[in-house]
């Protein structure tokens, strides 16, 4: 029987290699077959260990007798469309300028505008939560569709760099309007 290299099993190292040599265990397909019990009774494996090393091996084995046997069907990767790296960007720099523009439009000494302020800071989180499923099934977005986030990504983040620079009632309406817009657009592509 040809000894395999026991250390390529995840939880193995070179002494617990020793022990399970020393306990009979010379292959990765022993150590996916032995029966869990006296897989633990071996010194420096433990239950917790046995069972990782066991779950490890078994999957191992899987790999290396699949790539060993030529009738065995190939395994079918999953097809996951790219993202496009504009839309990534876009998100990225959409996501800075609503952080950019929570700091510069608090209230610090207006009450006045805490209130607007307020409606903002939900819009906002709202958005970013469109923002982060955005990114989850983007890969799935048709190209006329990534084009007219993109764009209207873009009108976004030029609105927040340019009106979210002064806690003025203006600048919280228009920033809010759009931001609720977006949101809105992003919802109705996901369903």
């Amino acid at each position: 029987m040809k000894k395999d290299d026991l250390t390529k099993v995840k939880h193995v190292g070179a002494l617990r290699m020793k022990k399970l040599n020393d306990a009979g265990i010379k292959t990765i397909k022993q150590l996916s077959e032995i029966p869990l019990k006296k897989l633990m009774q071996i010194n420096t494996v433990g239950e917790r260990y046995a069972k990782l090393i066991k779950a490890a091996a078994t999957e191992s084995f899987k790999k290396k007798s699949s790539k060993s046997d030529p009738k065995a069907a190939p395994a079918k990767k999953k097809k996951t469309a790219a993202v496009d790296p504009i839309l990534k960007n876009r998100i990225a720099v959409l996501k800075k300028r609503l952080k950019q523009a929570n700091e510069k439009l608090k209230p610090l000494d207006k009450k006045k505008y805490l209130e607007l302020y307020i409606d903002f800071k939900k819009k906002s989180k709202t958005l970013k939560a469109h923002l982060n499923t955005l990114t989850k099934y983007a890969g799935k977005l048709s190209k006329k569709e990534t084009k007219n986030i993109i764009k209207n990504a873009n009108a976004l983040s030029v609105t927040l760099k340019n009106d979210g620079k002064k806690p003025k009632k203006k600048n919280y309406q228009k920033v809010s309007q759009e931001i609720q817009s977006f949101s809105r657009m992003l919802k109705k592509m996901r369903s």
